[in-house]
């Protein structure tokens, strides 16, 4: 009996040993829980769908969706040009771009491979941006990934930056494209905004949110909800670094869109904060914070300058089951839901891209749905698309965008 009563100690002191190792491995995300975490998330996409499928890649399609991957309401009424899809391919596991037309025929398809721009990186990261250039290449950064390239019509890159971790936009100026990049990941502290030369990826301009912005004056710090004396987390980890501001929209005023937005300069850069609900526009001369507001937007992506003088932005609303498309008059700070009352549903909890299109419509991208649509200044829908997994559930769509006839100088061919 002695000597049973010191096993049963031993095997207590492992079974709680084995606990507070499991508890510790779940709090630090170390790999033990990591792959019991992906086992069980893969196992419940085998029960929903049939398919291993990498969580956050799919979701039930909505009462409101249409049933078929291409549906047309309206042709005489929408935009004439052809809409660009970075999606996951349900059948084929991976991420790609396809360029539909009018009738929703798929006129090429680029694969978007991170194992080809990164040596050893995973051929399924995340995509978040693929955005095309009049030769048929397409621009892409990913979520996770520490790349942004350039690739051409067989995804093969033309030129791939790997510097810092490029993130969440790319979007077209006047000099250049801008995008959003940090030295480690995308939720770090230390992040700048960066315009590049989309021919070679050249980086041509930085601006540090940190060391140019905020550090610039006492009203930038309290524009961007800084307290005195605050010490940033420049170390880039994100097992250690809270992710406080969590950048995903810069965009500069262009010339041709400069006159309805007196107050601001041409090159004045137009930034989205997701994790303080913040638009604000930045004087790309001299850093200072000249305009900011805080909602009635949430979790926002995708704001952009309109001819019209307004500004728009993808209302994501987390924890509303409903997002929304906000407009605000920067002069007046006056804001509304832009189709309140036209019955129109879309919801993604993050992501999501608007687009003012040539003829007044809307483009309209609720990736967590899988979902894009046209629709009408008054919120009637044009045309609909969606990355049917199966006869329930939709596979993701990561970036929407309508790019007008003669946009393409030529079609994209892979002579491979």
């Amino acid at each position: 009996m002695r000597r049973f009563i010191p096993a049963i100690g031993v095997v207590f002191l492992l079974v709680l040993g084995a606990y507070f190792a499991g508890m510790w491995t779940t709090y630090k995300n170390w790999a033990p829980w990591q792959t019991v975490e992906e086992n069980r998330k893969l196992w419940h996409s085998w029960r929903a769908t049939g398919k291993f499928l990498r969580d956050g890649t799919y979701q039930r399609r909505q009462d409101y969706a249409a049933d078929e991957p291409y549906k047309v309401y309206d042709q005489a009424a929408m935009a004439k040009g052809y809409v660009l899809v970075n999606r996951f391919h349900p059948e084929e596991q991976r991420f790609v771009t396809d360029l539909l037309d009018m009738d929703g025929k798929i006129l090429h398809t680029w694969p978007v491979d991170y194992s080809r721009l990164v040596k050893g990186g995973s051929p399924v990261e995340f995509v978040h941006i693929s955005t095309a250039l009049p030769d048929g290449s397409l621009l892409v950064n990913f979520d996770r990934g520490t790349a942004m390239a350039r690739i051409d019509a067989c995804g093969d890159p033309m030129w791939t930056k790997t510097d810092m971790t490029y993130h969440h936009s790319i979007e077209r100026a006047d000099d250049g494209f801008w995008t959003w990049a940090e030295p480690k990941w995308e939720g770090g502290q230390d992040q700048y905004m960066v315009r590049f030369d989309p021919e070679t990826g050249e980086t041509l301009e930085s601006i540090g949110i940190i060391d140019d912005v905020v550090a610039k004056s006492p009203h930038n710090s309290v524009a961007l909800t800084i307290p005195e004396g605050f010490a940033f987390d420049k170390r880039s980890d994100p097992d250690q670094t809270v992710d406080i501001i969590h950048p995903n929209d810069v965009e500069a005023l262009t010339a041709a869109m400069a006159p309805a937005f007196p107050q601001f300069k041409t090159g004045d850069l137009l930034i989205s904060l997701r994790n303080i609900n913040l638009l604000a526009v930045i004087d790309r001369q001299t850093h200072d914070v000249l305009w900011a507001q805080y909602g009635p937007w949430k979790d926002q992506h995708d704001a952009d300058f309109n001819p019209d003088g307004n500004i728009t932005v993808f209302s994501n609303n987390i924890d509303r089951n409903r997002s929304s498309i906000i407009q605000i008059d920067p002069k007046t700070n006056q804001a509304r839901d832009m189709f309140w009352g036209s019955g129109l549903d879309f919801d993604s909890y993050i992501m999501g891209k608007q687009q003012h299109l040539p003829n007044g419509n809307w483009l309209i991208t609720s990736p967590i749905e899988g979902r894009i649509v046209e629709v009408s200044p008054t919120g009637k829908i044009v045309m609909e698309w969606n990355n049917i997994l199966d006869k329930t559930y939709n596979s993701i769509i990561t970036y929407g965008e309508f790019l007008p006839e003669g946009y393409l100088t030529k079609m994209p061919v892979c002579q491979k």
